[in-house]
């Protein structure tokens, strides 16, 4: 049966000291057993030595004329049992099993000493004359004047006490051994049974550790250990609550950074990348941050002095970071990083915001100020300076002051141009959801453009004509809003297209939605302006639009018209040639 080893601990905890009192309770028994087979040959021994007493007083004063050696086997009788007379110097006398010439001095043999101290002495030990194990029992059997007159020792083999002493050490080694493997194996069946539930626990804990928080554990003892299976089984059912709630919450955590359009970057002490949203590498532009030092992947001057600031203080560290992308494209950050404390570990999270456009935005603003007070201030300054030399006298020259107060209506006409131009540009930023839309015929709205264009168009004999209309041309779109684009595009053709040239308006249809065409034959614009004519008071050439009365604002109001309408705009030019603005707008 297989054991654990705290199985084996338990059992050998009570075994242990079960062996080890059947062992000392063993030694005792053999003790006692030869203490007491001792204890009879001794009282025999000395009863025999009291009994002869008498002749051995005789023999050892010297009384006795017979032979010493037959003296010694009479009285030793036919029992065994060895004689020794011995003088009180140590010689020996006679010996019934040895020539006592041959004998050594025993005035050394310790039952000898302590007989003539206290007339009977005791001793167990193996005999160098007969080569066994002996016990002595030594008497002095008379004092004359406190002197012994000499010692009479009787000994026996106890080779007959050893060989029944190990037949009990045999029989109880067998008895031993037999409750040993007895013992052994209930002593193993009882400490399985006991540390079988604790085996669960462990197992049960061990996959608790491991994540495995559905573990629990059946069929429990009504005991201490069935008390700890039930606490474990509870703490496993409080964990897997605890561990659905973090990680709902973990899950939700991450789903909200997923979704922020703010990037979320967070680092450890060492500045590796711990977690980042999606939000964090587009803005960074780095595919996969995590696990990789933020130095390694993100190069943007600024960062690191940035997490150093916000290590050494308690507040948010903030700012702006600006660095290339790989178009080319100027990126501009504002970051807000904040120290956090893990494992006794400083790390930082970091939160970028794209204000990109903002700041382009602004720069535009900035641009759009500048432009709106220049254009307003050179009328201005036009009217100013012709109504003051009127004031001065000029209104009574008859050669120039018709010609100043005509400079004056061109210039309030300017103005009230710009003005103009600017709510429109007002109003459709105003509405956010877009323009009311209906569905409309393109083709008479093109007509009617073609046709108050005419007159412009002949004063610079420019041919301007309507192409690819004949059939109706539904749209989705604003009417108003369509007469201005349509107006704006082909008065620009017309100023910009000198004399001779031709302006071609067409329309037709294509992938469901209507494409509206102004072609000009005009001076083109240059390739680097391409992008920029869409924007508010953008002019190509500046000194040349001024002239022709334009406010730089026309394309600016037809692209705001168009994308308020579902529309796209577009441009394509070659210098010297002519230009080409396209309108798709949704079909109707």
């Amino acid at each position: 049966m297989f054991l654990s080893r705290f199985s084996w601990k338990l059992y050998a905890s009570s075994a242990a000291p079960v062996l080890l009192t059947a062992v000392g309770i063993g030694a005792l028994a053999l003790a006692q057993t030869e203490r007491t087979l001792l204890e009879e040959k001794e009282s025999g021994l000395r009863h025999q030595c009291v009994a002869m007493a008498a002749e051995s007083t005789r023999f050892l004063r010297g009384e006795l004329r017979d032979d010493p050696v037959e003296v010694a086997q009479r009285l030793a009788g036919s029992r065994g049992t060895r004689l020794t007379f011995i003088a009180v110097d140590g010689t020996v006398l006679a010996d019934t099993h040895e020539d006592p010439a041959r004998m050594d001095n025993h005035l050394d043999r310790p039952e000898v000493q302590v007989a003539l101290v206290e007339d009977f002495g005791v001793a167990t030990r193996p005999s160098r004359t007969v080569r066994e194990r002996m016990f002595y029992v030594a008497h002095v059997p008379e004092r004359r004047d406190g002197e012994p007159v000499g010692v009479v020792r009787l000994s026996l083999s106890i080779a007959d006490i050893d060989g029944q002493l190990g037949k009990m050490r045999s029989r109880f080694v067998l008895v031993a051994g037999l409750g040993v493997l007895a013992a052994l194996g209930i002593g193993a069946y009882l400490a399985h049974r006991l540390t079988r539930p604790l085996t669960e626990i462990t197992r049960a804990a061990e996959g608790l550790r491991s994540g495995q928080y559905e573990t629990r554990l059946g069929n429990l003892p009504k005991d201490e250990i069935g008390i700890l299976g039930d606490a474990l089984n509870r703490l496993g059912v409080e964990v897997t609550e605890r561990i659905r709630e973090l990680s709902a919450e973990e899950a939700q955590l991450r789903a909200m950074l997923a979704g922020m359009v703010e990037g979320v970057v967070a680092v450890d002490a060492e500045d590796r990348v711990t977690f980042s949203n999606l939000a964090a590498r587009d803005l960074l532009g780095v595919p996969d941050l995590e696990g990789k030092g933020l130095w390694e992947s993100v190069r943007i001057a600024d960062l690191d002095s940035l997490l150093s600031e916000a290590r050494s203080q308690e507040e948010a560290a903030r700012r702006e970071l600006v660095y290339g992308d790989p178009t080319g494209r100027e990126v501009v950050l504002r970051a807000q990083a904040h120290r956090f404390l893990a494992e006794g570990r400083v790390g930082v999270v970091v939160v970028l915001h794209d204000i990109t456009e903002l700041r382009r935005l602004e720069r535009i603003r900035r641009d759009f100020v500048a432009n709106v007070s220049h254009e307003l201030k050179t009328p201005l300054t036009s009217i100013r300076g012709y109504v003051e030399a009127l004031i001065d006298g000029a209104i009574d020259d008859e050669q120039n002051n018709r010609r100043f107060l005509e400079k004056v209506e061109v210039n309030v006409g300017r103005l009230n141009h710009l003005v103009a131009d600017l709510l429109s540009l007002a109003r459709i930023e105003e509405q956010r959801e877009g323009l009311p839309r209906e569905r409309l015929d393109l083709r008479p709205l093109l007509l009617q453009a073609v046709r108050q264009h005419e007159n412009a168009a002949t004063r610079k004999q420019i041919l301007c004509e309507l192409e690819g209309a004949e059939g109706p041309l539904s749209v989705m779109g604003d009417r108003e809003s369509l007469v201005q684009v349509v107006d704006n595009l082909l008065d620009n053709a017309i100023k910009y297209t000198p004399e001779g040239g031709s302006v071609r308006l067409a329309a037709r249809v294509e992938d469901g939605a209507v494409t509206l065409v102004v072609t000009d034959t005009g001076i083109g614009i240059p390739p680097a302006d391409l992008e920029r004519v869409f924007e508010r008071f953008y002019r190509v050439d500046k000194a040349r639009s001024r002239e022709m009365g334009g406010t730089g604002l026309g394309l600016s109001i037809v692209k705001h018209l168009v994308g308020a309408m579902g529309g796209e705009v577009g441009v394509e030019s070659e210098l010297g040639k002519g230009t080409t603005f396209s309108v798709r707008l949704p079909r109707g």
